[in-house]
């Protein structure tokens, strides 16, 4: 006998093969079954009863009808298009109807002139076939003919004639007796006896309107009898193709059409999106361009381009944005490098990661920032004299200083001061001495050698983010390179030998390079070295010789003619670098002279470096501590003073009196100093302390420069018995005032021993 069931099944046992499954298995399974009933319309209905549940006692649970409503609304936010929740588009947009506003307007007493010689037109035309209707004019042609007829067959009679004539008269009877003739006659009165008496009551200015449904009806008149004449008409000018009006497909239509032979006169463009309001009086858009013409050929013909659209050429740029027929476009309408920018350095208080983010240098034509990503760039700085790249490195440098990852070196080929502002966090920085810059090199190739066993030892290749605590970046910048490189400067061969190999094996090591100069011929700059700097900046050059000898041969073919740039845009320059397609840019502002901007900047870097513990002095540097075995004197934080001058190790620049600045002036065994050099060394130590003012004269200048610099010295002497003053000497034919090296000299030592 069978043993029954408490099952439905035919026969056997059912088995719940869900038990045989693994516990992680069988858990993912109901876990699956509950969402998939949550989801049904009875799991919905289900979730709005029950005991409500706090967050807390739900957490982990992946449904959630909360989520549900979030994203309908993400979907109906969705449908949307960006460009109508875009505040630039409708920027551009109330520029282009503001501006057809104003052109109509500016326009409308010439469109109320041809409105009137159309309606005129109109008018003539009507009256004519009212006339030639009720006059049945179309029976003269045939009574002319008739006449012809019988005068050329010789017939005595015209009973022709008197029969059409006959017959136009009585064709013309009852024309002017139809309905429509007289219901048309009638209004035709009654409307001008209503005008008329309009004008009557309430003047000429409340008739004007009456007159308006006429105007309009003769006026299409007018645009139909022209148009059956085959004459072509316009009314109303297309704003967009005003040479003021905001940019629109239209124009950019027309523009390619002329410029560029490829696009053909039906081709048109297909915007993605709408035109946008951009920064600097600029405007931009994207758009697809037909299948046969690239954007390749849109930037062979930006020059034509431009001319089409009555812009500098420097107003546009044109990039291919995705696949090749996509083109982004960018257009100013007045010159974007017109108005010099702050560098967003300014304000800037905490770190900068310049490893990831950069260096911020320059500003494009569309306002985008250029970053200079300190890894493993070789920058060479080209130009002319005057031409920005001292604003240029100013830059770099007090970004910079604002990473204290970075050990800068500075060596200022130039006798002006420039650089000394950033001393404070110069590992190393000195002047023109070239047996110091050989001995710089030297310490670069043991700091190379040392860098590469340690790579070595730790297995990796070159530098990464990583080692960044183990090693710092070293950058080696030379302002002036033809000061130590030229062919005339004594071991200027073996210089240049070794910054090439300094700029091909350093990079991967951390070991970086930058170069500025005026003269970058290949006496100053070989082959080598310029092909191994990966970036490159030229300002305004005096030929196309210099653009290519900096930016490399064909540069000015490609259309990067630094030569042209225009006098007055200093700091502008083609970039061409890693990272950074071939473009204008120019060099953010950072005003050291007239607001201290820079100074600011390299005090913040000081306290950002002394947290850090790099702080030049805070930490153990090899490259200096050589420099100080092979000359006795340190560099570090421009030497004593802070002058770029190697003084005596343990006097930092900070430290630095009036005294050692005066002593540090005599050079080339010179015995005395007049008090114009003093003034100009002082001011380059100290420009917020010791410069002229912009508003103060010569004589009030030399006067608070005088009792300032007196009261010091007296302050530093208080003690010593030892006076210091200013004598006069005979110099050509007249007498000069300034200081004596060994009046000096006796009080710098003075001050020494009552210190000590």
């Amino acid at each position: 006998m069978t043993q029954t069931t408490d099952h439905s099944a035919p026969s056997g046992q059912v088995l719940d093969l869900t038990k045989r499954l693994p516990p992680e298995a069988r858990d993912h399974l109901e876990q699956a079954a509950r969402d998939q009933v949550r989801a049904s319309a009875s799991g919905l209905a289900d979730a709005s009863t029950g005991t409500v549940k706090l967050s807390s006692e739900v957490d982990g649970e992946p449904f959630v009808i909360e989520q549900r409503d979030n994203e309908r609304r993400r979907g109906l936010k969705a449908l949307i298009p960006a460009s109508l929740t875009n505040p630039d588009v409708w920027r551009h947009r109330g520029e282009v109807l503001a501006h057809a506003a104003g052109y109509h307007a500016a326009h409308s007493p010439v469109y109320v002139w041809r409105i009137a010689k159309l309606s005129s037109i109109g008018l003539y035309a009507e009256l004519k076939s009212a006339a030639g209707y009720l006059l049945v004019t179309e029976y003269g042609a045939m009574i002319d003919e008739a006449k012809r007829q019988a005068k050329k067959q010789g017939y005595a009679d015209n009973s022709d004639v008197a029969q059409l004539r006959a017959e136009r008269k009585q064709i013309g009877k009852a024309r002017r007796r139809e309905n429509l003739t007289i219901l048309s006659a009638t209004g035709f009165t009654s409307y001008t006896a209503a005008v008329v008496g309009i004008a009557q009551v309430w003047g000429l200015a409340m008739a004007f309107p009456a007159l308006i449904p006429v105007i309009g009806v003769m006026y299409a008149c007018g645009a139909r009898e022209l148009r059956r004449r085959g004459d072509e008409y316009v009314v109303f000018e297309p704003t967009a193709l005003d040479e003021d009006a905001p940019l629109t497909d239209a124009q950019i239509n027309r523009a390619l059409r002329i410029a560029v032979p490829a696009f053909k006169e039906d081709d048109e463009i297909q915007l993605v999106g709408l035109i946008q309001k951009a920064d600097i009086n600029a405007s931009q858009c994207v758009f697809k361009l037909p299948a046969h013409v690239t954007v390749s050929k849109l930037i062979e013909k930006r020059e034509e381009i431009a001319g089409a659209l009555q812009v500098d050429e420097n107003w546009l740029d044109i990039k291919q944005d995705g696949h090749p027929t996509r083109c982004s476009f960018w257009i100013a309408t007045s010159d974007p490098f017109d108005k010099v920018r702050r560098s967003p350095l300014l304000g800037q208080t905490t770190p900068l990661d310049l490893w990831n983010d950069g260096a911020p240098i320059a500003y494009n034509k569309r306002g985008e920032t250029r970053r200079l990503t300190i890894r493993d760039i070789m920058l060479l700085i080209g130009g002319a004299t005057r031409t920005g790249k001292g604003m240029a490195l100013r830059n770099l440098i007090c970004a910079l200083a604002l990473d204290p990852r970075i050990n800068v070196r500075i060596v200022d080929g130039k006798p002006t001061g420039e650089h000394l502002v950033y001393a404070p966090i110069a590992a190393t920085m000195f002047g023109r001495e070239r047996n110091r810059l050989d001995f710089l090199l030297d310490a670069y190739e043991a700091e190379i050698e040392r860098r590469e066993d340690l790579l070595a030892s730790l297995g990796e290749s070159k530098m990464t983010a990583k080692l960044l605590k183990q090693l710092s970046i070293e950058i080696l910048i030379i302002d002036e390179l033809a000061t130590y490189t030229r062919k005339n400067v004594p071991g200027s061969a073996a210089r240049m030998a070794r910054l090439e190999f300094l700029s091909s094996v350093g990079a991967g090591l951390g070991v970086l390079l930058v170069l500025a100069t005026q003269h970058p011929e290949v006496e100053v700059i070989s082959a080598g070295l310029r092909g191994n700097m990966t970036g490159r900046w030229a300002q305004r050059t005096a030929d196309a010789d210099g653009t290519n000898a900096i930016l490399g041969k064909g540069a000015t073919g490609r259309g990067m003619r630094a030569h042209d740039i225009p006098r007055d845009k200093r700091g502008l320059g083609w970039l061409d670098m890693d990272g950074i397609a071939e473009e204008l840019a120019r060099s953010f502002l950072i005003d050291e002279e007239n607001a201290g901007e820079a100074s600011e900047i390299i005090a913040v870097g000081v306290e950002l470096r002394r947290a850090a513990g790099r702080l030049p002095g805070q930490w153990d540097d090899p490259i200096e501590a050589y420099l100080v075995q092979m000359t006795g004197l340190t560099s570090a934080a421009g030497g004593s003073g802070g002058r770029g001058k190697p003084g005596r190790p343990g006097q930092a620049a900070a430290n630095a009196t009036v005294l050692d600045v005066l002593l540090d002036m005599f050079k080339d065994e010179a015995d005395r100093v007049p008090l114009a050099d003093v003034r100009a060394a002082f001011a380059a130590w100290n420009p917020r302390r010791w410069a002229q003012a912009e508003e103060e004269d010569d004589a009030t200048y030399e006067g608070r420069f005088g009792k300032a610099l007196g009261a010091l010295i007296d302050e530093q002497l208080e003690g010593t018995g030892v006076e210091l003053e200013p004598k006069r000497w005979r110099a050509g034919e007249g007498r000069v005032r300034g200081y004596l090296l060994a009046d000096v000299q006796a009080a710098v030592e003075a001050a020494r021993k009552i210190r000590n």
